[in-house]
């Protein structure tokens, strides 16, 4: 095998393309009121390594699991699946190798433990569970914040929290919603516990989250404009001022886009994994640079 198809392969085992998951971990920092300092960038990039080392071999051994459903599936591509003797030294490399960092660094937290035993409790008994699953996918993302806000000691507020919680609720719904819709699951099936007859269910979750999620946005705005109105909410990294029409312009935009991806998938115009397409769409980079352009100023 040559260097470029063995560097093919090895993507597409480990799933390279969703390493821009694990960003999340940047999150606290970059959202908080609190300068970033060499020691935090380090301790972050290097939680950002191993936790992508990491989510590599989950996402190996998810598709060694799910090969057969994957066979079925019509958003699952073809790719190489690693024999059951390789997906057992893997996983048992990891362990080993986090053993080490536990008692060597301050990479290994509990959150990150967290994130493994919520992975194989999701991977191997989970997943079958009606709207549980869903639950646990939310909480992937949610752990990812926690590490990054515990490898830098920054203390996530109730704002921060609630907001992703529902926005990754959303987007963890839409990844249901698209597989019933690509493989046209009329019936319960041997790809995922949902069918057709799910959708009010589906839909009904998405439009209740994101009525609490943009309700969210708008009472921080309020506290933004009037401090300390709902003080129990905030966080001291995240009790500073803001140009409130900024804000504002920000979270126009951000309603605007997710109004428009929940009428692509609720018509059924998206044809791939929900977090594929946010890599290919033009609007999310085009949004994406405009926080991260608010961000750099909002550090310095």
């Amino acid at each position: 095998m040559t260097k470029k198809k063995l560097s093919f392969s090895l993507s597409k085992i480990f799933r390279i393309e969703n390493i821009f998951k694990n960003t999340l971990i940047f999150f606290p920092i970059l959202l908080s009121d609190r300068v970033a300092n060499s020691t935090d960038i380090t301790m972050l990039v290097y939680g950002f390594l191993l936790f992508t080392f990491m989510t590599s071999i989950c996402y190996a051994t998810n598709d060694f699991t799910d090969y057969k459903k994957d066979l079925l599936n019509k958003l699952k591509t073809k790719k190489t699946i690693l024999k059951i003797k390789n997906v057992i030294v893997l996983n048992f490399f990891l362990l080993l190798f986090l053993i080490i960092l536990f008692n060597f660094t301050n990479l290994v937290n509990f959150y990150l433990i967290l994130y493994l035993v919520f992975f194989y409790l999701y991977n191997f008994y989970i997943k079958s569970f009606y709207v549980l699953d869903i639950i646990f996918l939310t909480s992937f993302y949610i752990l990812r914040l926690f590490y990054g806000s515990e490898l830098i000691g920054i203390n996530i507020s109730y704002w921060f929290l609630f907001f992703f919680i529902t926005f990754f609720l959303i987007f963890s719904t839409f990844k249901r919603i698209i597989q019933i819709s690509v493989n046209n699951l009329v019936t319960r099936n041997n790809i995922i516990r949902y069918s057709i007859k799910d959708y009010p269910l589906l839909k009904g979750i998405v439009i209740s989250s994101t009525a609490v999620n943009l309700l969210i946005f708008l009472l921080y705005l309020y506290e933004i404009n009037y401090p300390n109105t709902f003080e129990s909410f905030s966080a001291p990294e995240t009790r500073y001022k803001q140009n409130i029409l900024h804000l504002s312009m920000i979270f126009t935009v951000y309603c605007i886009g997710l109004i428009r991806i929940i009428k692509l998938v609720f018509q059924g115009k998206i044809k791939q994994d929900i977090y594929l397409f946010a890599l290919k769409d033009k609007f999310n980079y085009c949004f994406l640079i405009g926080y991260l352009l608010f961000a750099y100023f909002h550090i310095n």
